[in-house]
């Protein structure tokens, strides 16, 4: 009896199967880097829709936080105000009593923002707090005042400079008293090139004089 397989039913030889292999892998030597740029580009433009969503609400957050301020303060050393730093009490249940630490189950009521390495962190004190934006480059705080008995240059304007009337180079101490409205600059990116930047102005309803 004849075991011969019909044409139709013939098999892969040795040399078919070995460049059936060959194109295969010329083809996925070509593919794959195509297909991990593809993949790197989604998950590069996801990380930029994450700090760009992150870098807003923390925006949101401090302006909502800093129009409720009824002071702004630079003492003790870990609660600062300055260009990268700042430090206020929210009067929250309106006891006249700015309740720094809540260890006892009451809202917070002396907050700073300050910025290290490349998150902007909220909490009580420098050193301790969560974090509101990762990816961040840059944080400013432009002081601003509305008294315009110090607006020595006549242009309506009070600045950080105009309020800094001991000559220090900064607004500090007593001074904090005239500051009614914040200036506030988040960058956000891979590099200070790339960064994008996100702005508010905060009046302080609360230290309106």
């Amino acid at each position: 009896m004849s075991t011969r397989r019909r044409g139709d039913e013939r098999g892969y030889t040795l040399v078919e199967f070995a460049v059936s292999m060959s194109v295969f892998l010329i083809f996925m030597s070509i593919a794959t880097p195509f297909m991990f740029s593809q993949l790197q580009g989604a998950l590069d433009t996801q990380e930029r829709v994450e700090l760009t969503q992150n870098a807003r609400s923390a925006i949101r957050l401090m302006t909502r936080e800093l129009r409720q301020a009824s002071s702004i303060i630079d003492t003790p050393p870990d609660k600062p105000s300055g260009p990268n730093e700042l430090s206020f009490g929210v009067d929250y249940d309106g006891n006249g009593v700015l309740n720094a630490w809540n260890n006892s189950g009451a809202a917070l009521e002396e907050i700073t923002y300050y910025y290290q390495g490349d998150t902007l962190f909220r909490g009580r004190r420098v050193g301790q707090g969560v974090p509101l934006a990762t990816g961040v480059t840059g944080v400013d705080f432009l002081m601003f005042g509305s008294n315009l008995a110090f607006d020595t240059n006549g242009d309506g304007v009070v600045t950080a400079a105009e309020l800094d009337t001991n000559g220090n180079g900064k607004v500090d101490g007593p001074e904090l008293g005239n500051v009614t409205r914040i200036g506030i600059t988040v960058d956000v990116g891979e590099s200070a090139a790339t960064a994008q930047t996100y702005q508010a102005q905060v009046f302080l309803r609360n230290r309106v004089i």
